[in-house]
This record gives C-alpha cells, structure tokens and sequence, in this order.
C-alpha cells in the first residue's frame, strides 16, 4: 500500500515543490544543444568553392580540340590549292551483258506462262449453282411456313430486277404463283366464320389487365393468319371482340419480336365502347372488325 511522504506543514510542501517546478521549467527552457547544427567553417574555404582541378583538365580538352581543328583545316586548305586531273578513261567496245539475250526469254517464257494461268482462270466453271441453292432455300421456306404454329417473317428474294435484294413475303404466298386454300386472298373483309368460331385456333394469351381504367380479362388466340382478340369486363358483363388481319399481325409479331404481351399493351376501348390498337399507324393498317356484345344472357344462364 502506497503512502505520501509524511511533512510538518503541507502549506510549505506546497511551496516548496511549486518552486522546485519553476526552476525545472526555466532550466528547460534555457538548455542548449549538444551537438552543433550550424554552417560549418570549411565550408568557406575557397579551394571547397571552385574545382580548380577540374577546370585546368577542361582547358587542356579544349585546347587539343583547336589544335586538331586546325590541322584537319590545313589539310583541306592544301587538298583545294592542288589542281589534278584524271585522263578520261577510253571503253573498250565490247557487249554490256553476257546474259542479256537470256534474261529476255526467260522474261517472255514467264510471261506467256502468266497469260495461259489467266486464260484457264477466267475459262473455269463455278463448282456452285446458286440457282439450286435458290430453289433449295424455297421448298425449306414453304415446309417451314408449313410445320410452324405461329406466324413467321421469312424472307426470300425478289423477282425481276431487284433480283439481288430481300423483301417480306406474306406468309400464306406460295411459290410459282400457286395459290392454295391457306394463301388464296379472302373475298370478304371478316374473318372466316369457322375461324371466328374458334375452329383450328390456339391461345396465345390470357391474362388480366387493365384497358381505359377498366380491369378486362383479355383472350388472344391465333389460326396462323388471323389474330383474334376478346376482352370480357366482369361488372358490365360485356364482351369486346377484335380480329387483326394477316398483315397487320405480322407486323405487329415482327414489331414485338412474338411477345402477345406487348401487342395487348396496345390496346385501348375507346369512348364509344369499341376495342382498338393504340396508335395512328396501326389504326390506317387494321383490317378488323371491332364489335361490343352483351352477353348477359348467356351469363345467367350459365
């Protein structure tokens, strides 16, 4: 256990110790270093300043360098004053090349040999027919048109002079002109009543969104030409039908890249409660029938 120091008088400890403090601190304060910082003296010295050695041997460099100079200069001074002329000298006659006669020929054998390369060349039959290969790339076009489920974008080239580029082809166009029951054009503007029936039809979609702030349940469904739509709104118990023609599904499958859900994106009931695609363009091009049916009966009688 540690104790203090006993004292008689803590007031003069106090003192004391107080001044002890003070002479510390100015002893601090005072002290000086022991080891010297400063310039030293030899730094003055002149022979420390200038390299007297150094500056005597760049003297000697120079001086061989002028005397050199002046030799090589004297040399060419005497070259110049010497006036000599070399007789001209007489060729004898004689040929310039001994092998120049056969240089020619060799030079005319390759060349003749070059021409006869460059003959057969441009004389060569192609070993491909692009033709087949046309021919070929149809019949895969139409077993393909014909195996698919959906719509596809095939593209094939075009007749007549713009032979070399590509277009878009309807899908139902077969070749040679030949049209079938799948391509022949259709003689009236609506659907086929089989098809709008639902005969041979697939669903591509169905899913519930909302249409012109209104929650619909939106049918698509597909025959590989047409694109049928239906929206059935719950609370009104109304059916909006719409049926996309040939072209514009095609357009509107190419557009989406196959997504059904962004084409149903575009749809939109207008004021008169009709079911149309958003936009002017898609508007000019639709060759549909837009209709409103209530069905209530039907309803309740289910």
């Amino acid at each position: 256990m540690d104790k203090a120091i006993p004292c008689g008088s803590k007031i003069c400890t106090k003192r004391i110790k107080a001044r002890e403090q003070q002479m510390h601190r100015e002893r601090v304060r005072n002290m000086k270093s022991t080891v010297d910082t400063g310039m030293p003296t030899v730094a003055t010295l002149e022979h420390v300043k200038v390299n007297l050695k150094k500056e005597q041997m760049m003297e000697d460099r120079y001086t061989a360098i002028d005397r050199d100079n002046r030799i090589l200069l004297k040399k060419m001074t005497e070259i110049m004053k010497q006036q000599t002329t070399f007789p001209p000298s007489e060729r004898k006659p004689g040929p310039s090349s001994l092998n120049k006669d056969a240089r020619r020929k060799e030079l005319l054998r390759i060349t003749r040999e070059n021409q006869s390369i460059l003959k057969r060349i441009q004389q060569a039959q192609p070993v491909y027919n692009h033709v087949e290969w046309e021919d070929q790339h149809r019949r895969n076009a139409t077993y393909l048109k014909n195996r698919c489920e959906f719509p596809v974008v095939l593209r094939t080239p075009r007749r007549g002079r713009d032979f070399v580029s590509s277009e878009l082809v309807n899908m139902g166009e077969e070749e040679e002109g030949a049209m079938t029951s799948r391509s022949a054009p259709s003689t009236s503007r609506a659907p086929p009543k089989d098809l709008a029936e639902g005969a041979n039809q697939k669903y591509v979609l169905k899913e519930g969104m909302k249409l012109s702030d209104t929650y619909y349940l939106v049918d698509m469904s597909t025959d590989g030409r047409n694109l049928f739509v239906s929206a059935y709104d719950n609370s009104s118990s109304t059916t909006l039908e719409l049926v996309i023609k040939e072209k514009l599904h095609r357009q509107l499958y190419r557009e989406t890249n196959g997504d059904y859900r962004r084409i149903a994106d575009r749809l939109k009931v207008t004021e008169e409660g009709k079911l149309l695609l958003d936009g002017e363009e898609a508007l000019d091009e639709l060759d549909a029938v837009a209709m409103v049916r209530a069905n209530k009966g039907s309803l309740s009688a289910r």
